[in-house]
């Protein structure tokens, strides 16, 4: 079935309604289908033979609840074989280009390692070589490709795919993304953020899958998010929510690349913590930090904090500890405004790293308001490295298959 047919079938409202579900659900019966979408029951199995007939659905071997009112129905799902979309993840040092089916499952990928400060244009001649390298390799039809899917870590304009700014790559500045892809490899190209890539494809295919509202986080060399509200990804008026780490919590804190002062980011994050351990060890203090040298010429790394906290320097712990509490009281403060199912990170150092993890976990616990009861579970994500590739992957699926609403 070639996505022509795809993109016309989108166009017709209860086709479209029952992908959705298909979509969202990831599985559902032809009665959940026809209660969530208030389409008539006959319509729906209409619809279902139309799409069973052009490959794109498909029955499973599971059925529905069978404690629930009526007749179990065995429960069908989107063909996962049936389309793909790629995904990419540009980031500063290294990048990822993934072929992804509809059932989040990666088929594909390739990463290479190149420094986005160069050159933007440079940056993205390579990666539309490499994903064209990708679907060589795999060699799934060309006409299966619904689009593509790049995750950028900065902020974008997601209706015109241009990224505005970022802080962490300053040299893209107003750079057409969707433009580039698309004129090198002729597939509707989505971009989004990085925070809500990763949020969203732990929220479709992960270990958010199923909730109805979570929030992501990303804790590695900057802090980024995202948010899913009724399981939509929410990005506000201007494309904007989910910066978790622009979130000013100390009024006298560092001044941030993006020129507030105190953000989440300036003193929760990596970054953060390397450059406090540089800072303070030029006061002369003790730690075994001290073995990697002279403080004024070489660079702390978040695994020798953590590697020297391992061995009980007092030094790294405390560093490590007071960015956790920052970590916390700004999560605690997210979680109690919108109560979230979940909170999802990513599998980096800091948020893998038992000591802290643990005490951002007994913030968010001991100061949830809702009382023990409603406080969200906590977890790491479940694709790993390969979320926000998958996400980027998963922004497609949502532009297409969800609806305008997505």
């Amino acid at each position: 079935m070639p996505k022509s047919q795809l993109f016309t079938l989108v166009k017709q409202k209860n086709i479209a309604s029952v992908m959705r579900v298909l979509h969202l659900e990831q599985k559902a019966s032809r009665a959940r289908i026809a209660a969530v979408t208030g389409v008539a029951r006959s319509t729906v199995t209409n619809i279902i033979e139309k799409l069973e007939r052009l490959q794109f659905v498909e029955y499973t071997d599971e059925q529905s609840d069978p404690g629930s009112v009526g007749r179990p129905g065995t429960l069908l799902r989107l063909n996962p074989k049936a389309f793909y979309a790629l995904g990419i993840e540009i980031n500063v040092f290294a990048s990822r280009v993934m072929l992804v089916g509809l059932d989040g499952v990666v088929e594909q990928k390739q990463h290479v390692d190149i420094d986005a400060h160069a050159s933007p244009d440079r940056t993205l001649s390579v990666l539309a070589g490499l994903a064209e390298q990708v679907l060589d390799r795999s060699e799934v039809e060309r006409g299966k490709i619904i689009g593509l899917g790049v995750s950028f870590m900065g902020f974008i304009d997601r209706a015109e795919g241009i990224v505005l700014r970022s802080t962490s790559l300053a040299e893209w500045n107003r750079v057409n993304v969707a433009e580039v892809f698309a004129r090198r490899l002729t597939f509707p190209v989505y971009v989004e953020n990085n925070g809500n890539a990763m949020t969203l494809g732990e929220a479709r295919f992960g270990i958010g899958q199923g909730r109805e509202n979570l929030l992501g986080v990303i804790v590695d060399q900057g802090i980024g998010g995202g948010i899913v509200i009724n399981k939509r990804l929410y990005t506000g008026s201007h494309a904007a929510a989910g910066e978790f780490g622009h979130m000013s919590v100390a009024q006298a804190g560092p001044i941030c690349h993006c020129g507030n002062r105190g953000c989440l980011r300036t003193l929760a994050c990596e970054s953060a913590i390397e450059a406090n351990a540089i800072r303070i060890m030029k006061t002369g203090v003790k730690s075994l930090l001290r073995a990697k040298g002279d403080p004024d010429h070489f660079r702390i790394t978040i695994r020798d904090v953590i590697e020297a906290a391992e061995q009980g320097d007092k030094f790294s712990s405390d560093i490590i500890s007071e960015a956790a509490r920052y970590l916390g009281m700004g999560l605690l403060n997210l979680v109690n405004a919108l109560s979230p199912q979940m909170v999802v990170f990513n599998k980096g150092s800091l948020p893998t790293y038992k000591p802290f993890w643990e005490q951002v976990t007994r913030i968010i616990n001991d100061g949830c308001w809702a009382g023990e009861q409603r406080v969200p579970e906590l977890a790491i994500s479940a694709l790993g490295e390969d979320a926000v590739c998958v996400g980027a992957a998963s922004v497609v699926m949502d532009r297409i298959l969800a609806g305008p609403e997505a």
